[in-house]
């Protein structure tokens, strides 16, 4: 994924029941070999471990028991080379997510609640096109 000048926009709804859980993580990208199509130039570069973040903003609003965090995140890819990778964001079990965006050349692309499979298969349309997707699953404890 080029991250180079690509912002993630990445929003989310807290809701609690009776109280703000606070959380102590921030989200990171954690970049990796392209293997769904020639990614140039070979030999493949040395990744680092995590990309750096370059400027975080977040707004919280909070309306009796609900809170609503709005979160963006802009990384950085300091390397020469085209990125793909991983968005880790970790969020309490009784949070939900209602909005997932990437922001590329200053255009909103806005995620779409789909199917696993289906949002795989479109996803993997886009990388072929050699496009910048984004899918997001879940990563917990299934």
């Amino acid at each position: 994924m080029r991250l180079r000048g690509v912002g993630l926009l990445f929003a989310a709804v807290f809701a609690a029941l009776g109280f703000v859980v606070s959380v102590s993580a921030q989200g990171v990208i954690i970049p990796i070999v392209c293997d769904r199509r020639p990614c140039f130039p070979r030999p493949v570069p040395q990744l680092p471990n995590a990309l750096p973040v370059k400027s975080i903003k977040l707004d919280t609003r909070i309306n009796g028991q609900v809170a609503t965090t709005h979160v963006e995140q802009i990384f950085r890819n300091d390397t020469q080379y085209t990125l793909e990778g991983t968005y880790f964001f970790p969020i309490p079990e009784t949070a939900s997510i209602v909005e997932f965006a990437i922001w590329e050349n200053g255009k909103k692309l806005v995620g779409e609640v789909r199917t696993k499979e289906e949002a795989r298969r479109i996803y993997d349309e886009i990388v072929r096109r050699q496009r910048d997707p984004g899918l997001l699953e879940y990563a917990g404890k299934d």
